[in-house]
């Protein structure tokens, strides 16, 4: 089982990078793109650093609640992100989760892939249910 999103068999990986070329294969996945890469980076926290979480957190809640394409937040947000000009560092060099352990309501596991149609309902589902979940952790001040 995963340590950080409770997979079965640390199956989530795979099942993240299947996700990824699918959504690069055929548009109609990849419409929901930003949510599955911010979805499953909040899950994993082990990647980024609690800056980063704190970011993704932050980003995943304006692609789901804002008014803006995803494109326009990233343009928006680019300076911000730029390795140039960042006050933070987004990906993490320790591989150490930096949220305590949590129980997710949906993970990875929870989509389905087979019809693009109930893959991007399943991915928005799944990053509303992992949004509301991040809310709800308490990150030491670290």
């Amino acid at each position: 089982m995963c340590d950080e999103c409770g997979a079965p068999d640390n199956e989530c990986g795979a099942r993240f990078n299947e996700f990824l070329v699918k959504e690069f294969e055929d548009p109609r996945y990849g419409k929901v793109h930003n949510l599955t890469v911010s979805a499953y980076m909040l899950q994993h926290s082990s990647k980024l650093t609690r800056e980063g979480w704190l970011y993704e957190c932050e980003l995943l809640r304006e692609f789901l609640m804002g008014d803006k394409s995803p494109e326009q937040i990233r343009h928006e947000r680019q300076a911000e992100v730029d390795d140039g000009k960042r006050t933070f560092t987004i990906k993490s060099k320790t591989w150490l989760s930096v949220i305590p352990q949590t129980r997710w309501a949906r993970t990875v596991m929870d989509v389905r892939l087979e019809d693009p149609v109930e893959y991007c309902e399943d991915v928005v589902a799944w990053a509303t249910a992992t949004l509301a979940d991040a809310e709800g952790i308490t990150l030491d001040a670290g």
